[in-house]
């Protein structure tokens, strides 16, 4: 292979994408150093561990169409992984339905007639998307097509809303044929009986997955720990405060850690962090027409109340609240994912996840007021009861941590893209660095392929098509 070496590589961001990225460097023998605003590696796929138990930031499960990227989290993870057995239900009007949908379950609960709505729907949407062919023009659309208007309104609109912060009918349409690629009505419904007689899984309803024994982060802290050992520079704390370029190349960027500020250069930046904060930190800054394309894109926020709980509770992985008497969007039993979770079977480590706007009221709420907030929502939908007893807790926030997919804005990510594309050194990276809702296997593959386009010119991978338009095999591209 034709080597076409830098001296060195700054990565901002040591999360799934930046690391994998620095191993194809560190493997190649080329120099890198690491920038990480948080206190540990991971980023949103950190484990923190807390008094008796571990916990991440949300909900995370490993599994990949991408043979290489299976092989790669495999090797690293060797005896300290896990094959864990999928159980998530949904909440819904004080009633939990397995995730995936099955026939029985859903029709003893939601009750005969509720099934005769739902599949009356199914079929209307049929004559209308169908037959009579009406334009499909957001993410609503595109499930009530799919689904049916009742199974929409039942089981997609509240968790969807909650998560998004915004109505259905400004979701891009896009969004839904990516993250519920090859689901249809008939593939949720009768799932359960299709994968007894076909060994094609589709990835949304995949009941088995890889888990690292001690927490999704711990996968990336053995592979920190290597790229250590091969002499790659991780600092932590450290913040990046501005990106100086001249001619369409970035020449240093300014790194802050414990008030100390200091420059630092490189031959090829990576950036993961949000695709809008590497606008806001150039200097010069860009044309006024970048600047309004990146004000026009948001991201969404991400709450994690943390409660070490005691007693028996739900078997799930974790639950997805669609009801929308609550807040919560998602909750999680850690213990369940891995025993190593906790040090007793009688103490769950659970996440009750919220999401917002910086305006919005729950995101201004402190620490004590969350904590409450949350353990009322839970006895609320009955998920504890007064005999559990909650006797520790925390709050992790992230800023930035979902990219609000809206109506529209592949417009602006377009105009930010281009914009890139003219610097010689700048490499985007992974979901925030994108703005694109990957998961966790994809961002580690764009992290593995745009180091490759560094250091051989000659065999290019286009990263921006990774997981786009529902594709989650990159079958078009050399993985060799």
């Amino acid at each position: 292979m034709k080597k076409n070496i830098k001296n060195h590589i700054i990565i901002i961001g040591a999360g799934p994408s930046g690391l994998s990225a620095a191993k194809e460097f560190i493997d190649n023998e080329i120099s890198v150093s690491i920038i990480e605003k948080n206190n540990t590696v991971g980023g949103l796929a950190r484990t923190i561990k807390y008094k008796n138990c571990s916990y991440d930031i949300g909900p995370h499960r490993f599994y990949t169409l991408n043979n290489e990227v299976n092989s790669f989290y495999n090797t690293f993870l060797d005896n300290d992984g896990l094959n864990v057995k999928r159980l998530t239900r949904i909440f819904y009007n004080n009633k939990y339905f397995l995730y995936p949908l099955s026939p029985i379950n859903t029709l003893f609960l939601i009750g005969f007639i509720d099934a005769v709505k739902i599949l009356f729907s199914y079929f209307n949407s049929l004559i209308t998307y169908k037959i009579f062919k009406k334009k499909i023009n957001n993410f609503e659309d595109w499930i009530i097509a799919n689904f049916g208007k009742k199974l929409f309104i039942t089981f997609f609109k509240s968790y969807t809303e909650k998560v998004w912060g915004i109505d259905c009918k400004n979701i891009n349409k896009s969004w839904a044929a990516q993250r519920i690629k090859n689901l249809s009505f008939f593939s949720v419904i009768f799932n359960p009986i299709i994968k007894k007689f076909t060994k094609n899984k589709i990835k949304s309803l995949v009941d088995q997955f890889r888990y690292p024994k001690f927490g999704a982060g711990f996968f990336y802290e053995k592979l920190s720990n290597y790229l250590q050992t091969k002499g790659c520079s991780i600092s932590l704390n450290s913040k990046l405060t501005k990106i100086h370029h001249l001619n369409n190349e970035i020449y240093k960027i300014d790194i802050e850690n414990q008030n100390k500020r200091s420059e630092q250069t490189a031959n090829n930046y990576f950036f993961s962090n949000p695709f809008t904060e590497i606008i806001n930190l150039m200097d010069p800054p860009p044309p006024k027409k970048i600047i309004e394309a990146s004000n026009r894109l948001r991201y969404r926020n991400h709450i994690c109340v943390n409660l070490e709980i005691k007693g028996k509770l739900f078997p799930d992985n974790w639950i997805y609240v669609h009801d929308p008497k609550v807040k919560m969007a998602r909750v999680s039993n850690y213990k369940n994912f891995s025993k190593y979770m906790s040090t007793s079977n009688n103490i769950n480590p659970i996440t009750v996840e919220y999401f917002a706007f910086k305006n919005e009221e729950i995101w201004k709420m402190k620490d004590h007021e969350l904590v409450a907030f949350a353990i009322n929502e839970l006895l609320i939908a009955n998920i504890i009861n007064n005999t559990h007893l909650v006797s520790n807790s925390f709050i992790v926030r992230s800023a930035n941590a979902y990219p609000v997919i809206e109506k529209g804005y592949e417009k602006y990510v377009n105009i930010i893209k281009e914009y890139f594309s003219n610097f010689s050194n700048l490499h985007p990276i992974g979901r925030s660095g994108m703005f694109k809702y990957n998961n966790q296997d994809h961002a580690i593959a764009t992290g593995i392929y745009e180091a490759r386009n560094v250091i051989n010119k000659d065999n290019q991978v286009d990263i921006w098509s990774i997981n786009s338009e529902g594709i989650y095999v990159e079958s078009n591209v050399n993985l060799e």
